[in-house]
């Protein structure tokens, strides 16, 4: 159970490489939405939903495994805040703009401002989940904005 666990909240283990765990997560979760992100807004929305679902209770057990509040190799919160930055856009097959998403995204997802500072604090699984739900909805509102 601990290794598909850590298989899972780490991102088929891409939260495991040096350095910046949260931006390869990040990554790999932005090639999958550059080649295979749903066009259907209805399916986008349960794509985001079971990944928030099993990334909530994945980030729980993998924090009750580690002991540690936060792990940094827990990068699946990653994946449900990139979902999140292109719900409703043309992500698929536009590189251009899920590179900036993916930029946008991990600066305020670093920085992590008032609200994504706020609900970060919430309890186990979905505290640790919810930070990049809440950035992943900023920078989708902002590529709006910007995107035209």
């Amino acid at each position: 159970m601990v290794k598909i666990t850590k298989f899972i909240a780490s991102l088929f283990f891409s939260g495991f490489l040096p350095k910046m765990p949260g931006t390869w997560g990040s990554m790999l979760t932005a090639v999958f939405i550059f080649f295979f992100y749903p066009r259907d807004l209805k399916f986008q929305f349960f794509l985001l939903l079971a990944v928030f679902l099993v990334s909530v209770v994945a980030s729980g057990k993998a924090r009750e495994i580690s002991g540690v509040e936060d792990p940094e190799w827990v990068v699946i919160d990653e994946a449900v805040g990139m979902l999140a930055v292109f719900l409703g856009l043309p992500a698929r097959e536009n590189l251009l703009l899920v590179v900036c998403g993916l930029i946008i995204f991990r600066i305020i997802d670093i920085i992590k401002f008032p609200p994504v500072s706020t609900v970060e604090k919430l309890p186990g699984g979905f505290g640790i989940t919810v930070d990049d739900l809440v950035a992943g909805l900023i920078t989708n509102v902002l590529l709006r904005f910007f995107w035209g």
